[in-house]
């Protein structure tokens, strides 16, 4: 903001403000767009001849929910006089004029009367007050609230302050420099309808303009002043009392805890994606990054915290795992630059430092890990150790700035262990390496730091899983018998929640020293007792591939693939839309079977639906089921309700079709009341369960998911339901980026062949077949299954 203050007075005639367009919304890849990378290269048939449109009902909408900032209102309630006796409305200044310049500007307006949950408004308004995006303070009379308001948030952040007034022509004198936007009102004290666009107008434009000023920049005159004045981080801003403001995470937070335990990741994806509150969604990405993190999930967690940069890009945790997941998906080069940066920003961040130290780690191992032969593997591991004694030095680093963060001193315990070890083994006795030495001197005093250190913390009867197991990883390196790394290991899975991840990343840290023959008795003990909770848990997974449960990361490419469908319904006498003749099923079953057959797909495999109404969804389960491939159906209505919406209008013999691949012990269904709870106000509750269903197919990643649309290719948002769903999805998938396989149906109803009259192309999208695995089916216990 500039140092300036604005005195209009309500009928100053003063100029127009420029007009405002309407906000620029997130930018929604078209099909054009997004469609060449998510279903391959379509014929040229479809790039020389563009699709038909079909009419609309509506402009179309985004195919995601989209999140805006948030924007307290700062201002009085109610009708109230000025120091002259003039009168505000100021409830009709804040729906006829405020609410709509904040939602032009891009903004989710709230004030604290409009808190309609239970809870303390006192304290759900200072939440609102001490995180939202921005706030806009109305100062148009001397309110003893409204200034105290201003003053906290002054306090507290230093961006994010917008002030308005009108009908005075003077500022108290503790915030006349700072800039102040008049408008205009009537005697009434409502807004001027005069200049009432133009003040929406150039409330928009300010509001617009200070969200998007640089991320340094100075709004608070206490951080103007006090130069050296830190802003508190957010989470220390929180406080647990304001019941109201946090119910949506918490409520959010119970069923993500389930979904992870049930590895359900689609309802991860969803809930995230569907918090509406930007102060709460932060907090909810942190989780979910986490979540997908343990379920193996790299990729997804790393494109949780990168939606969290963009919108906190000062988030220092983010801006860690950011790091951290890029190193995990091979993209080492690139976690480098993050790290490096984030350490010229923070140098004295032990976590940050720790991920450094991790990268250089798994750089040294590299270079020798898949060598067969013994004798060459061990000599290659010393030969480049001088990246061993980088990731040591680094890890002495962190743990020297932060003797509370144990992380960085066990693995740097357990680094100088191997590079002793080595040394022994091959460097030159008359002429060690004096980085060596120099280890090998420090090692006996780093030992007895990290057990004193890991043996307090374990004491403690809430000790995590990773405090334990660092323990147990400690027992290996030192314990004089064997009895005691086996205690060790036990203790620690009692804290694992048969989590797979926790085991595979604590069995990974094993297998290093078992390959480098470090003290192997002791070694192999621990690697035998996790391999039995390995294999007890694969047992009870369900819908895991068999490469799982022999350790293989999420991500390996063995993997199965997944098959979703999206498809129109048959045609039936009340349709709108004529799309799928149910004398030509024979046909469209014919060309499922033939795309899953070009993919091989088989009983290593899965596949997801988005309902199970009579048409296409059914016979693609159908088809699935023949071929053994495990069926997950996610539906949008509780079962009597579906059969009456979607499978009763095609007749009697597709609901006891519907049944009976109900009842088929390859076929699971969810109901998105159960899993994923209510439909949030302003959404549309069946394309929620296309994005549940897709989400959830993304189990072992995008490059694994085909979806087979029986599609028609047209565009447009149709007004039959049954037709813009179909669509919705084949959208969905394209901005995804997964590969998309289009059965035409106009053949059937116009008789051609796709893309020979009227520009309708053939939109098949060959593409090769992926590597399969093998699926776990699914116990049956209750409607739901999981």
């Amino acid at each position: 903001m500039t140092d300036q203050n604005a005195t209009a007075t309500p009928k100053e005639n003063t100029p127009a403000a420029p007009l405002l367009g309407t906000p620029v919304p997130p930018v929604q890849a078209t099909p054009a767009a997004t469609g060449a990378a998510s279903a391959d290269k379509e014929s040229t048939a479809a790039a020389e001849q563009p699709a038909p449109v079909e009419e609309a009902t509506e402009s179309p909408s985004p195919v995601r929910p989209k999140i805006r900032p948030h924007a307290f209102v700062v201002m009085p309630f109610g009708k109230k006089k000025g120091g002259d006796g003039s009168l505000y409305d100021f409830n009709s200044i804040y729906n006829l004029m405020i609410k709509p310049a904040l939602e032009l500007a891009g903004f989710e307006p709230f004030r604290a009367d409009e808190e309609t949950s239970s809870g303390d408004i006192l304290t759900d308004m200072f939440q609102e007050l001490l995180l939202a995006d921005l706030c806009l303070c109305d100062l148009s009379i001397d309110n003893a609230n409204v200034y105290y308001e201003l003053g906290i948030r002054h306090a507290f952040r230093k961006r994010g302050v917008v002030h308005i007034q009108a009908g005075r022509a003077y500022m108290p004198f503790d915030i006349f420099n700072v800039r102040t936007l008049p408008y205009h009102i009537t005697p009434e004290g409502v807004p001027d309808p005069a200049f009432l666009k133009n003040d929406i107008q150039a409330i928009a434009r300010m509001t617009r303009d200070t969200w998007a000023s640089d991320r340094d920049a100075v709004h608070s005159p206490v951080f103007n002043l006090l130069s050296g004045l830190v802003e508190p981080d957010r989470k220390n801003l929180r406080t647990p009392l304001a019941t109201g403001f946090w119910r949506e995470y918490n409520e959010w937070k119970q069923r993500v805890t389930v979904a992870q335990r049930q590895k359900r990741i689609g309802d991860i994806l969803l809930l995230t994606e569907e918090i509406r509150n930007p102060l709460i969604k932060e907090e909810a990405i942190g989780e979910a990054g986490k979540a997908l993190a343990s379920m193996g999930r790299n990729e997804l967690s790393l494109e949780q915290y990168r939606k969290g940069l963009e919108g906190n890009p000062g988030n220092l945790a983010f801006r860690r795992e950011e790091a951290f997941h890029l190193n995990r998906l091979g993209r080492v080069d690139e976690a480098i630059v993050k790290i490096e940066s984030l350490l010229t920003d923070f140098p004295n961040d032990s976590e940050a430092i720790s991920y450094l130290g991790r990268i250089y780690k798994e750089m040294w191992a590299e270079s020798w890990k898949s060598i067969p032969d013994k004798t060459k593997r061990l000599k290659a591991a010393f030969d480049s150790y001088h990246w061993l004694i980088k990731a040591i030095d680094i890890y002495l680093k962190g743990y020297r700035i932060d003797l509370n963060n144990y992380y960085p001193g066990v693995n740097a315990l357990t680094l100088s262990t191997i590079a002793v070890h080595l040394a022994d083994r091959f460097d030159d006795k008359k002429d060690p390496d004096p980085d060596i030495t120099r280890i090998r001197q420090e090692l006996f005093e780093l030992k007895g730091a990290m057990i004193f250190a890991l043996e307090t913390k374990v004491d403690v009867d809430n000790a995590d899983y990773w405090t334990l197991i660092s323990l147990a990883e400690l027992r290996v390196l030192t314990a004089d018998n064997i009895a005691t790394v086996s205690r060790s290991y036990r203790k620690a899975l009692t804290a694992s929640r048969r989590n797979l991840f926790f085991l595979q990343t604590s069995l990974s840290q094993l297998e290093i020293l078992s390959a480098l023959e470090l003290r192997s008795d002791y070694v192999r003990a621990a690697i035998n007792i996790l391999e039995e909770e390995l294999s007890r848990v694969g047992k009870d997974e369900k819908h895991l591939p068999v490469s799982k449960k022999n350790r293989k990361t999420a991500g390996d490419s063995s993997e199965g693939q997944v098959f979703l469908l999206a498809g129109y319904m048959v045609d039936y006498p009340s349709k709108e839309k004529k799309t799928f003749p149910e004398n030509k099923e024979s046909d469209v079953r014919a060309e499922i079977l033939k795309k899953l057959e070009k993919y091989n797909a088989g009983q290593n495999d899965i596949a997801i639906l988005a309902g199970l109404s009579a048409g296409s969804e059914i016979i693609f389960a159908e088809v699935c089921a023949e071929k053994g491939i495990h069926v997950d159906v996610h539906l949008p209505l509780p079962e009597a309700e579906y059969i009456r919406e979607f499978v009763s209008p095609g007749g009697e013999s597709w609901v006891d079709r519907f049944y009976k691949i109900r009842n088929h012990p390859h076929v699971d269904e969810y109901y998105q009341l159960e899993n994923v709870g209510e439909v949030k106000e302003g959404y549309d509750p069946y394309e929620r369960n296309n994005r549940w269903a897709l989400y959830s197919s993304l189990i072992h990643g995008t490059d694994k998911v085909t979806l087979i649309a029986v599609w028609n290719g047209l565009g447009g948002r149709p007004k039959d339901r049954d037709a813009r769903l179909t669509r919705h999805m084949v959208e969905l998938m394209r901005e995804t980026g997964g590969k998309i396989e289009i059965i035409n149906t106009s053949k059937y109803i116009h008789g051609f062949i796709a893309g020979a009259i009227d520009g309708l192309p053939d939109l098949s999208n060959p593409a090769p077949a992926p590597a399969k695995s093998k699926v776990q089916k699914k116990g049956r216990q209750t409607p739901n299954k999981k």
